[in-house]
């Protein structure tokens, strides 16, 4: 699992001449991005860097998920064009908080931290089902893990 800035994904992958960052760990050659999983977070959907990643990312992944604000973002029209007209294969996250011009953002920090960790429980839920699973994934969650973060 690797959480990286969009303007720094941009920089590095976005440009014809990479533009890598000071103090920034990744570079072309060690940023290993060979079809991963990616799930893009942006509260408004819209912003320039998320919608930019999306965009760029489609070349190498098939496998992009949102999370934002609301269904009906830029970003999330993006995707379900991406992928079909199907909305079960849509691939978005919504956490319902709505738009919020004109409020700190602490109500969208805690429903996508909420969200991110329903995600996390059902991945791991998965994951403990069949031990084939934990193998291939080299997972080590254990049933005791997932009741502590349960609580």
């Amino acid at each position: 699992v690797k959480a990286v800035s969009s303007n720094k994904l941009l920089g590095l992958f976005g440009q014809e001449l990479a533009m890598p960052s000071i103090g920034f760990p990744y570079s072309q050659k060690s940023m290993d991005i060979k079809d991963p999983i990616v799930i893009i977070v942006s509260h408004s959907g819209g912003t320039f860097g998320p919608l930019a990643c999306s965009n760029l990312l489609q070349s190498f992944s098939t496998s992009i998920f949102t999370v934002t604000s609301e269904w009906d973002t830029q970003i999330g029209k993006q995707l379900r064009s991406m992928y079909s007209d199907d909305l079960l294969s849509s691939r978005i996250f919504s956490t319902d908080v709505g738009v919020r011009p004109a409020e700190p953002c602490s109500v969208s920090v805690v429903a996508t931290h909420q969200l991110l960790t329903n995600i996390f429980e059902h991945i791991c839920v998965t994951i403990i089902s069949d031990p084939q699973f934990s193998h291939a994934s080299g997972s080590i969650v254990t049933e005791r893990d997932l009741q502590v973060l349960e609580r």
